[in-house]
């Protein structure tokens, strides 16, 4: 029933001059209002007239818990910081910066400043014509949905990784973040930035994964030509290095297919240049270690799940030695001089207390070149592994040989030039 303010004020005031006899039981039937609200509205029938009570008392008064006008100011100046934001993001700056934050406790006071709701922010946004980057959709009746996979049941049996480009600074310089999620708990392992999609970012990214978590069963990918090679399927350098440790290699046809990651990769973009700013950073050297050390925990944390069972699937390294992992395999010819040749130098092997050590002309050897540091260069034969040491300026540098052309190629046109005017001298003396 429907409370009748009215008529129960104008029934307790005849009830009070005793007008009429009636009960609050019978006042509760007609107008709703339960005895204990009734005795207590009876008691301010004798201090206030029953037009004033008819009006609540909070009304056009603010509430106690709304924002005042500094609270507000506070907030939109904050606001300035950060002009592209998400309503849930700029929630959680405002309240991590500065109303959890100890060195802000003096502004929390001066200001009157409080934790606030999302309702709040969205309210705040509204009235004041903040934009979010962020445009929910419509749902469409007519698209085709997918079903939803369950995520594996244990940690390491499934990694996604992908590389996504943007403009992180919000300078016009794209980098492609190469990032990987664990299917079972949504949480990003790691996460490396280069100018493009490179072998040495997904490079950069297992490193982190095996050392901190250790060996994973599988890989899930799309179908980037540094993992796959599309003309006969065979493994890239990359691919090789996965299959040497037991990683199986798997590929998605489509986006959707990986459509964890790359809602993972929507989340970064929206959130990762605010917080940025918010962190100071300035270069990609800081932002792959401060990603690596604290970011991925400060993010997990906000949106990784628990799986479904503790155990987890990752196989610790233990004895492997990741630099005989992490390099570039290719075979070489021992060439005249007990030497290989490999990116326009020579290279001498040597044995284990730094002496040469001779193979002979023309045996065929394996050269592993260091992905992370190209001028390390080892030979492995024999099941050995054999440091080499480079013959520096044995060969001259391309550039250098070009320019060296060129200049030959000047000094053979200035002789031919010299020769045809001596022919012609002697015609006319002939």
């Amino acid at each position: 029933m429907k409370k009748d303010k009215e008529k129960a004020l104008n029934l307790l005031k005849q009830k009070v001059n005793g007008e009429i006899k009636i009960t609050y039981r019978d006042i509760t039937k007609q107008t709703g209002y339960q005895e204990r609200q009734l005795i207590r509205l009876s008691q301010q029938i004798e201090k206030k007239d029953i037009s004033s009570l008819v009006i609540h008392g909070l009304s056009n008064k603010p509430s106690n818990n709304s924002a005042h006008t500094q609270e507000i100011e506070y907030i939109k100046n904050f606001k300035k910081k950060y002009p592209l934001i998400t309503i849930s993001q700029f929630m959680d700056i405002y309240h991590e910066d500065v109303i959890w934050n100890k060195n802000k406790q003096e502004d929390v006071k001066k200001y009157n400043l409080k934790v606030r709701s999302k309702s709040f922010f969205q309210q705040l946004f509204k009235n004041e014509g903040w934009k979010s980057p962020i445009k929910h959709k419509c749902f469409d009746s007519n698209k085709q949905v997918h079903s939803l996979r369950d995520p594996s049941p244990r940690r390491g049996i499934l990694i996604m990784v992908d590389g996504t480009p943007h403009d992180w600074f919000d300078n016009g310089n794209k980098f492609s973040l190469h990032a990987a999620i664990d299917d079972a708990t949504g949480e990003i392992l790691a996460g490396w930035f280069m100018p493009t999609e490179c072998m040495l970012g997904y490079c950069h990214l297992f490193k982190i994964i095996l050392e901190k978590h250790g060996i994973p069963i599988s890989v899930y990918s799309d179908r980037t030509t540094i993992l796959w090679d599309p003309k006969d399927g065979q493994l890239t350098h990359v691919g090789r290095m996965l299959d040497d440790l037991g990683i199986e290699l798997i590929y998605a046809n489509s986006a959707e297919a990986k459509g964890k990651i790359e809602r993972m990769n929507f989340t970064i973009q929206n959130r990762l240049l605010n917080d940025i700013i918010c962190f100071n950073i300035k270069t990609y050297n800081e932002l792959n270690k401060w990603f690596n050390s604290y970011y991925i925990n400060y993010i997990n944390k906000k949106f990784a799940y628990k799986p479904k069972e503790e155990e987890s699937e990752f196989i610790p390294l233990n004895d492997i030695d990741l630099s005989t992992i992490f390099c570039i395999k290719s075979t070489r010819i021992i060439l005249n001089g007990n030497m290989i040749s490999i990116n326009n130098q020579y290279y001498i092997p040597i044995d284990e207390n730094g002496n040469d050590y001779v193979f002979y002309k023309g045996t065929k050897v394996e050269v592993w070149q260091d992905v992370f540091n190209p001028k390390l260069i080892r030979i492995f034969k024999n099941n050995k592994i054999y440091e080499t040491r480079c013959i520096e300026r044995y060969r001259k540098d391309p550039i250098k040989r070009e320019q060296k052309r060129i200049d030959d190629q000047k000094m053979l046109e200035q002789l031919i030039r010299e020769r045809d005017e001596r022919l012609k001298a002697r015609a006319k003396h002939s």
